[in-house]
């Protein structure tokens, strides 16, 4: 990391905190709040940047009952993008992702795991008929004091016809021409995308509730295409 980023970041904001996530071996504990004070940054000029095309990818979620704390977990594909990086860091870009590959991991009953994905890709969750893809946009890149996290890619995700801001800690390698971006699991709101089967804005029953906030994380893999 260039010398003038890394003094921006030790003056850095504290972003985080710690999600207690119980019920979720398959993905790593942490939050990030959803309002955090900035710093401004001089914008960098995508004069000599590379663009990457994202070639792979998983989006891994958890959903929780309310009471008992029990749930499941799975994956969602990701489905294409673009990346533009200059100097290992990654300037804007955006990501899809396809819904209708949305999978249950953690059932081993192939009907019972069939039952629950059909479910999730209906009008109670993800309504996949109507909206195949969900899309995050990039919009800046903040520097993040989280260990082992170096940036964070603050922008807006689609889903289900709704947009809303979602911000997301992620680690950035380059090894020759692919990129690596990972992050911890970090908490989304579902009923913010109007998915809100079950849930307490609805006045659910306590013994059927699922609880609104999800985490999940995100992987993406990358590789080079051409310059900017």
């Amino acid at each position: 990391m260039p010398t003038f980023f890394r003094k921006l970041t030790l003056l850095s904001f504290a972003l985080f905190a710690i999600l207690s996530c119980k019920n979720d071996p398959k993905i790593e504990a942490a939050q990030i709040s959803s309002k955090f004070d900035t710093i401004q940054l001089a914008p960098v000029s995508a004069e000599g940047a590379a663009i990457f095309k994202v070639t792979e990818g998983t989006v891994n979620w958890s959903g929780t009952h309310s009471i008992d704390k029990t749930g499941h977990q799975g994956t969602i594909t990701l489905d294409g993008g673009a990346l533009v990086v200059k100097q290992g860091q990654i300037l804007s870009g955006n990501v899809t992702l396809d819904m209708n590959s949305t999978s249950v991991t953690d059932i081993k009953d192939p009907g019972e795991r069939r039952d629950l994905e059909s479910h999730l890709k209906d009008s109670d969750f993800f309504e996949v008929n109507k909206y195949p893809r969900a899309e995050f946009v990039i919009k800046k890149v903040l520097p993040s004091t989280m260990p082992n996290y170096n940036w964070v890619l603050s922008g807006k995700l689609t889903m289900k016809g709704k947009t809303a801001p979602v911000n997301i800690p992620v680690k950035v390698s380059i090894e020759g021409n692919v990129l690596h971006a990972e992050s911890p699991a970090f908490p989304i709101n579902r009923t913010t995308w109007g998915i809100s089967f079950h849930s307490g804005i609805l006045g659910t029953a306590k013994d059927k509730m699922i609880d609104d906030t999800v985490p999940i994380s995100l992987k993406i893999v990358a590789k080079y295409l051409q310059p900017f």
